[in-house]
């Protein structure tokens, strides 16, 4: 996958199915981390938050930041739903430099912490401040 490329976790979406998580009102954080995932992180039953791999840099806390309010909207005119965090980006305010590969949205409502999207990422951050900006449509489209 490229910089920028997202991959919603198979995990997630049975649990969707299954209401075991609520995009509307769990709340959901990103975490950063060093290294490239693999295809356990993405297709495994057990696709959950974890340290491993996490960045550890000044500006930066184990288990990442809180996304906005997330909004599920319906867009009967262009046949879709979106999933937002209300339009706020995630950002890290003087994040030290580190070497960043991949971002997670995970559900930190759930007890297992389960994956939601995974993000390539193609910028380390530089010791300023450090932004994960969703797309217009949202964080996902289903469309």
């Amino acid at each position: 996958m490229a910089a920028g490329d997202g991959h919603v976790v198979n995990n997630f979406k049975e649990q969707l199915l299954l209401k075991t998580v609520d995009c509307n009102s769990d709340t959901f954080r990103l975490a950063l981390y060093s290294d490239a995932y693999d295809a356990a992180q993405l297709d495994g039953a057990d696709a959950a938050y974890s340290t491993t791999n996490e960045i550890a840099a000044s500006g930066y806390t184990a288990a990442g930041e809180s996304i906005g309010t997330p909004v599920v909207a319906q867009d009967d005119t262009n046949n879709r739903a979106s999933w937002d965090d209300d339009g706020t980006n995630v950002t890290w305010s003087t994040l030290a430099t580190a070497t960043i590969q991949r971002a997670i949205l995970y559900d930190d409502t759930t007890a297992t912490k389960w994956h939601a999207i995974i993000w390539e990422i193609g910028t380390n951050s530089n010791g300023g401040d450090y932004t994960i900006q969703f797309a217009s449509t949202g964080m996902l489209l289903l469309t």
